[in-house]
């Protein structure tokens, strides 16, 4: 069983008690406050372990299983390390069906009575939460999937929050007869998503119904289209989902956009008006009390664009964590007083016990006076690394220090990097910077630095 493992160091230490995360490298670093969560519950250690997709050049963490037969396959003709991205439905179903996690989560049920499973993105491929002793850390799998839907969340949404113009297509004639009425009215350009797009993938702008046919290629229907529209602001909104009464709202941050639509990183705090944050949260909330009232509970997040008028439309609802998560746990750690809850701790309160924590305050302003920036590089092409880049290893510390008066003016590193003499198939993550600094020119600064010295370990521009 452990043959089918690309690597595996998982040992058990005596009166510890585990949970299990199943997802990208990219969100292995919330463990580290979920597990601070359940130390308070349980009252005794508590430590994880990791099953993820990412294939490295090696590995520094505890407790780890890599799962990607995909790579794997790719490795057999190849004369080094492949790296390449797992769809997230196929990594969940990989991961329930495979015999070694299966019988590790049974040790870890027999072991302790019950197992917590952490996943950043639920889904209803991920069967192992059907078990009747394992408890799903994250939103309802299908609710999420249901959610994640584009054409579900601008039907339901539609009157609730500002949204675009829209029209669904269930058909690429249909397509083809709706946008040809609407090219003359909707001048600016019409957005064609599918159903589950995300972050710039599946989804395109086009001028005219020639462009549009081009950039469809095959891709199969139904389809979203919006009309287009132009803006100058790109911000995201995270919450948390505990009943129709308590909904947790969090910061503000502005979304890093490249080539209109892809998402690249965000940066904090949001350079908008307060007046418009305010606007933001509020809608979010609203959001939030509509996803409750199907019984969704967790983490979510909002996506909106703000136009030159200051006028907000809204772009998506992602019912999963989102990439800012992390950051967003760092700055309530470093902003709210001690015995505020961190996120994690939220959301872990929200799913089990339907309400939020007594004492949780949302944060308004900038009170740690922090500023953060994440920049993902995303291949749109094969590359080889040529070298490796691993800077500080412990995000939260990076906050930690600049936070404090004494800090540093700024801390910058390259984080969850594939490392050297992999290659790393188009549509995958090479690795992430992460700028922490007192002033926003401080962690531009150290943004800059970072994007150069992680483009500098692949050959080609990028």
């Amino acid at each position: 069983m452990k043959g089918e493992l690309f690597f595996e160091n998982v040992r058990l230490e005596k009166d510890v008690y585990y949970f299990l995360y199943v997802g990208e490298i990219k969100g292995y670093c919330l463990n580290q406050f979920l597990r601070l969560s359940l130390e308070k519950v349980k009252k005794k250690p508590v430590d994880f372990i990791a099953v993820i997709p990412d294939i490295w050049t090696d590995y520094s963490y505890p407790n780890l299983v890599v799962l990607n037969p995909d790579a794997m396959e790719l490795m057999k003709g190849a004369r080094g390390k492949v790296h390449i991205r797992m769809p997230g439905r196929r990594f969940a179903a990989v991961v329930a069906s495979h015999p070694y996690i299966r019988e590790l989560v049974e040790t870890l049920v027999n072991r302790q009575g019950e197992l917590y499973l952490h996943m950043f993105q639920t889904f209803p491929e991920m069967t192992l939460a059907r078990h009747p002793r394992v408890k799903l850390i994250g939103p309802d799998p299908e609710l999420s999937d249901t959610w994640n839907s584009k054409l579900y969340m601008y039907e339901k949404l539609n009157g609730i929050v500002p949204v675009p113009p829209f029209r669904f297509c269930r058909s690429r004639d249909e397509l083809l007869e709706v946008t040809g009425k609407l090219w003359n009215e909707w001048r600016e350009g019409i957005f064609v998503s599918l159903e589950y797009s995300a972050a710039g993938a599946f989804s395109f702008l086009a001028h005219s119904q020639e462009e549009m046919m081009e950039k469809l290629g095959g891709w199969d229907p139904p389809y979203l289209i919006t009309r287009f529209i132009p803006h100058e602001y790109d911000p995201t909104v995270l919450g948390v989902v505990a009943s129709e009464k308590d909904v947790y709202v969090g910061c503000v941050a502005d979304q890093s956009m490249e080539q209109l639509n892809k998402f690249r990183g965000s940066t904090y705090p949001s350079v908008l008006p307060e007046n418009i944050q305010h606007r933001l949260k509020e809608m979010t909330r609203n959001v939030g009390r509509e996803m409750a009232a199907t019984g969704y509970r967790g983490i979510f997040g909002c996506d909106y664009v703000v136009d030159g008028n200051g006028e907000i439309y809204f772009v998506e609802v992602n019912a999963r964590k989102q990439g800012t998560t992390m950051e967003m746990c760092c700055t309530l750690e470093n902003s709210l007083p001690e015995e505020c809850p961190n996120l994690m701790e939220i959301e872990f309160h929200a799913i089990t016990r339907g309400q939020l924590p007594p004492v949780c305050p949302e944060l308004s302003g900038n009170p740690g006076g922090i500023y953060w920036g994440t920049y993902n590089l995303k291949l749109d092409k094969d590359a080889v690394t040529v070298d490796t880049a691993r800077g500080f290893p412990d995000e939260r510390e990076m906050f930690r220090q600049v936070a404090d008066v004494s800090g540093p003016d700024a801390r910058f590193a390259v984080v969850e990097h594939v490392g050297k003499n992999i290659l790393v198939k188009s549509g995958s993550f090479l690795g992430r910077v992460i700028s922490v600094g007192k002033t926003r020119d401080a962690m531009i600064e150290g943004l800059t630095r970072g994007k150069s010295i992680l483009k500098s370990t692949i050959k080609g521009e990028y």
